[in-house]
Order: structure tokens, then C-alpha cells, then sequence
């Protein structure tokens, strides 16, 4: 789980940034906290983007993930009313691709998280879909290197599980990718922008 200094630095983001809110939603089963999602949403393309979504081993089978997943639909819905939209658009999420991830990179998830490829079957049978754009996750912080092994996923909530705009990508990943890599994410962004040139682009099945 995070800590709780990293949950408050999103939640305290909220009090600078008006492009997108923050929420940190948990479970409980009586003291222990037992799943936990932090999740945005972005008022530019009226879509929300999952940062951090853990289940407990213990919770795993449950229910507990689809439970969470609704709560945060309900969450962003309110959001997108505030900001005068009918509702929000759907939600994004990165997410390694089992068949690119570095080994010693599946070795360590297996140790703390779930498998990659359990995980893939989990976000499709939540409603995920894979956006057909080669993705790269620009550095997180000065120092760090850009991660190529990552795809990126959305959950559509228009019955739309076809394609996706162009302008839904870039206005969601904008102040995203912003907040993250400052001095490097514009010369990411605009290479992704060439590549996608305005059009809509395929959503793909994740298995």
C-alpha cells in the first residue's frame, strides 16, 4: 500500500491544480484497510485516470476490485457534472505489456503485486481496452529514464468500445504527463501527437 505522506501530497495537489481533482478511496474490513485506489480527474478531456488501484491477497476473488471500480465511476460521473458535463467519458490507466515488461521486472511483481498477465485479465473483465498507439511513459522525475514497456488502457463508459479521439488522449495525458516530467514531457507529447495526427484511434482487446 502507499503511505500515507504520498496519498496526502495527492490529495494536497488538489489545492494548486484546477486541470485535474484528485481522490483517494479506500476499503475497509473493521481497522485494516483492504483495497485502495488513487485516481484524477481531468477536466480537458472530461476523463478520469487511474494512478494506483491494490486489492489485499487476502481480498483477491471477492468482488472487492469491481466494488472499487464502481465507487470511482460514481466519483468521477460527480465530477464531470460539476465541471458541466453530462458525465465523464471513461477512465485511463497505464499497464505493463506482459510480453515487453523486463524479466527481472515480472520477477518483482510476482513478489509484491500480481502477474502481469492476471492483471491484464483483470482490467478486461473490469471493461478495459487497449488504446492501439505505441506508448511511451515519458521520465518520471529529473534522472530517471522513459519506460517503453507500458500500454495504455481505457474503460469506456459510452457503450464506445471501438475507438477513442485523439483529443481524449492528449488532453488527458497533457496535465498528466506535465505534473510528471516538466522539463521533457512537451517533446514527448508532441511525437505522440505526430503519430496519432487528429484522428481516432482503435481500441483493442486486451486478451
Amino acid at each position: 500500500m502507499l503511505g500515507l505522506d504520498r496519498l496526502q501530497e495527492f490529495l494536497a495537489a488538489n489545492e494548486r491544480n484546477t486541470e485535474r481533482r484528485f481522490h483517494v478511496l479506500s476499503a475497509r474490513d473493521g481497522e485494516q484497510v483492504v483495497g485502495l485506489s488513487v485516481f484524477s480527474y481531468t477536466r480537458a478531456s472530461s476523463c478520469g485516470f487511474s494512478e494506483y488501484i491494490v486489492v489485499v491477497s487476502s481480498a483477491r476473488g471477492t468482488g472487492l476490485g469491481r466494488k472499487l471500480f464502481d465507487r470511482r465511476k460514481a466519483i468521477l460521473d460527480a465530477d464531470a457534472r460539476r465541471a458541466g458535463q453530462q458525465r465523464c467519458r471513461g477512465l485511463f490507466i497505464e499497464a505493463d505489456d506482459p510480453w515487453r515488461v523486463p524479466a527481472e521486472h515480472v520477477a518483482a511483481e510476482r513478489e509484491t503485486a500480481i502477474d502481469p498477465v492476471e492483471r491484464r485479465r483483470i482490467f478486461a473483465h473490469l471493461g478495459f481496452w487497449r488504446i492501439d498507439v505505441p506508448y511511451v511513459q515519458p521520465p518520471l522525475a529529473a534522472g530517471k529514464a522513459a519506460v517503453d514497456y507500458l500500454d495504455l488502457l481505457f474503460a469506456p463508459w459510452d457503450g464506445n468500445e471501438h475507438d477513442i479521439s485523439a483529443h481524449a488522449v492528449l488532453d488527458t495525458l497533457r496535465p498528466i504527463w506535465g505534473a510528471w516530467a516538466r522539463h521533457e514531457y512537451e517533446d514527448h507529447l508532441a511525437r505522440l501527437a505526430r503519430y496519432l495526427g487528429g484522428r481516432s484511434i482503435a481500441l483493442r482487446p486486451l486478451l
